[in-house]
């Protein structure tokens, strides 16, 4: 039997998380540490995208996840809250992050104090997700 198992395909997913964790927080040091030039606003966007694609490659990972917890009947508070703002995070994310620069959302929504929010979810939501992964 060749290709992969759902073993290998879930480690993958929970790999492509870490690159992701990398890519957004490299994205976020290029923005505080350079000005705000095009150039390096461009590369900030361009990071920043790349890891959000790689976060939406891991929800098979989280879906799995998601689905052991679910049948296990483990669910923690701290597990749920992580989730459901892992959920807003993905579609703020979206908004934010994917859209193109010619969709009209785009212009209304992304402004500095909705990017200061979603940063905001993400570092609550890291927080959570370290505390899941080292004492749960």
């Amino acid at each position: 039997m060749s290709g992969i198992n759902t073993y290998e395909s879930m480690l993958i997913s929970f790999n492509l998380q870490k690159i992701a964790l990398i890519l957004i927080i490299t994205g976020f040091i290029i923005l505080r540490v350079g000005k705000l030039s095009k150039g390096k606003l461009n590369r900030h966007d361009i990071i920043s995208a790349f890891g959000y694609l790689l976060v939406i490659l891991s929800v098979p990972y989280m879906i799995n996840f998601t689905y052991d917890i679910i049948v296990s009947q483990t669910v923690s508070p701290v597990i749920l809250t992580h989730s459901l703002i892992g959920i807003v995070i993905l579609l703020l994310g979206f908004i934010i992050v994917i859209n193109r620069r010619s969709w009209k959302i785009k212009r209304r929504l992304k402004t500095k104090a909705n990017m200061q929010t979603l940063l905001v979810l993400w570092l609550v939501n890291f927080i959570l997700g370290s505390y899941i992964a080292l004492f749960t």
